[in-house]
Formats: structure tokens, sequence, C-alpha cells
């Protein structure tokens, strides 16, 4: 059974000649972090992976950027722009270097590919926050309550729904710590398909998670851009996840591919 029978993709415009793989992060799953994104099965076919542990997705319940990557750069048969949002940002480099032929454009948004950024103490106390709300959480709720406090959000969800979104936040209670991941710039830099990166301006998060979570992401964002040439782009009106914006991404991420050719 190969990895396109294993995992469960959602497509959507699936008679499109141009193929692009999207990513989902943390606590989520391809249908619920690309919701906004069905807009561009006008003119794309748009692959919605569920990473193993989310979603419809076989296990094991823990994400892991490393088995992610692997699965990733076998879905990737033939040539295709690549999305990765947040934990998927990172599954997305390492699979965009495992099979750098197969990518025809890379779009990363905000990727804790934090080990690029070690020793900034934003980003020590970062860590230390998602660590010990690994280690001190009592079950999938309270992991969740806890990792979006580590962003410096208040933690207002008071119940999962049980299905994907509570095996989400289990598996990503699991998860194996995306700051271990060591990004192979220099491979990426010299594959020679385009890559953007993309930012929420955070200027609608509290003043807690503008000094947490923003300036964390955005160190390690601006790390990217600095080792890629990569573009960047930031969103107004949107934090961690600008996706969810619709159609300004949307305009974006198209003209970005048309440029891709």
């Amino acid at each position: 059974m190969g990895v396109r029978d294993e995992l469960h993709l959602t497509i959507w415009g699936v008679h499109k000649p141009d193929t692009a793989l999207l990513v989902h992060g943390s606590m989520s799953y391809g249908i619920e972090c690309w919701r906004e994104q069905r807009p561009l099965a006008e003119e794309h076919r748009l692959l919605l992976v569920d990473r193993r542990g989310f979603g419809e997705s076989p296990g094991p319940d823990a994400g892991d950027w490393e088995a992610d990557a692997h699965d990733l750069a076998t879905l990737l048969d033939e040539p295709a722009h690549v999305v990765g949002q947040s934990y998927g940002g990172v599954s997305a480099l390492l699979a965009a270097a495992l099979r750098p032929e197969s990518v025809r454009s890379l779009t990363v948004i905000e990727p804790p590919a934090l080990r690029l950024v070690r020793g900034d103490p934003a980003v020590e106390e970062f860590i230390r926050r998602v660590d010990d709300a690994k280690r001190e959480a009592t079950d999938p709720l309270d992991y969740y309550r806890r990792f979006v406090a580590a962003f410096g959000f208040p933690a207002r969800v008071q119940t999962l729904e049980p299905g994907s979104v509570l095996r989400g936040a289990e598996s990503s209670w699991r998860e194996r710590p995306p700051w271990e991941a060591e990004i192979p710039l220099d491979t990426l830099r010299w594959a020679g398909f385009p890559t953007l990166v993309v930012r929420g301006a955070w200027d609608i998060a509290p003043r807690e998670a503008r000094e947490t979570g923003m300036r964390v992401m955005h160190r390690a964002a601006d790390a990217l851009v600095e080792g890629l040439g990569a573009q960047s782009e930031t969103f107004a009106g949107a934090a961690h996840n600008p996706q969810l914006l619709g159609a300004a991404f949307n305009e974006r991420l198209r003209a970005f591919w048309r440029s891709a050719g």
C-alpha cells in the first residue's frame, strides 16, 4: 500500500492541470486549515493532505516532521506548488529538499523553524513554555489551552469537539518538537524554485501574543527569508493563520504561482 492509499487526501479542482499540495499545521487538518482556499480550485488542482495522526489519516497519533517530509516527498510524484502552514511549513521545507525537482514553488506560513534562531532569548523562552505545556498537560484539552497560552493568547476554549478536532490536539500534544528539525538551507537555496515566506502582522492579537508568539515566528521567518533569498509577505488583520483571510491571501498566492511558471 502506497502513501496515497494510506493518507487521507481531499482533492478540490480534480481536473485542473496545475497541482498544489497544501499541508496543515498543529491542532488542525486539511479542510479545516485550508477552508478559505477552495476558490483556488477554479484554476488549480488542490491536494489537501491530513498528516499522520490528524484528520482522517492513520496514526501514529503524534506529529512528526521527518515522517511528514517523506510522506509529502512521495506525494510529489508530479511537479506541484507546495504550501505549508506552521508545523506543516517545517514539513514542507524538508519535503522540498528531498524532492526539489518536483517543486514548482514553495510557500511557508510562519513555520516554527526555530533551530535557525536558537539562542535568541525570546525563542528559548517560547520553547520552554511549549515544553512545559507538553509536560504538565493532563489531557488534550488541557494541552490545547496551555499551547495557546504559550503563544500569548488567552485560553478561552472550554471543550474540544470529538473527532478530528480532539484528535488534532492529542497528536499535537505528542508531536516531535519542530525546533529539532534542521532546515537544509543550502539545498533549498540552490534548488532553483521560488520561495515565499508568509506571516501575519499580528495587529489583531493581544499585546502578550505580539511580544511572544509574533516575535518568535517572525524571527524564524526572517531567518528563512535571508537564508533562502525568499520573497516575503505580511498580511494585516491576521496572526498565525493569514490563510484564513481568504481573498487577500489567495490573490497573493495566485500571483506567486503565476510568476513561478
